[in-house]
């Protein structure tokens, strides 16, 4: 398994683990409004955490169509999320212009 294979299903984990695990261990109590909100910011937290991982890689072989067309993309994610989009738009929309512009520039 690739290292980003490996930090795409770490990541994973880690949100089901905020998400679904937390509130079940809580036995159907109310959850504090701290740890809500906590739970509520963790997962654009954890994609930003992502996206970093994956543009700058630890072997250093980024090549500067690559990282561009990333950045583009991470543009095009923010500026549809400030269009108050949701978070799911967001990221296709983000794909898409990276996608389009790795095709085109090769």
């Amino acid at each position: 398994m690739s290292y980003h294979w490996t930090i795409v299903l770490a990541l994973g984990a880690t949100a089901l683990t905020l998400r679904v695990v937390v509130p079940l261990a809580a036995g159907g109590r109310e959850l504090p409004a701290w740890l809500r909100n906590a739970l509520t910011c963790a997962t654009p937290a954890l994609i930003a955490g992502l996206v970093v991982t994956l543009l700058w890689p630890s072997s250093g072989d980024v090549s500067s169509v690559r990282t561009l067309t990333a950045l583009a993309g991470v543009g095009a994610g923010v500026a549809l999320l400030a269009a108050k989009r949701s978070i799911l738009t967001a990221m296709v929309g983000a794909a898409v212009v990276t996608a389009l512009l790795r095709l085109a520039f090769g």
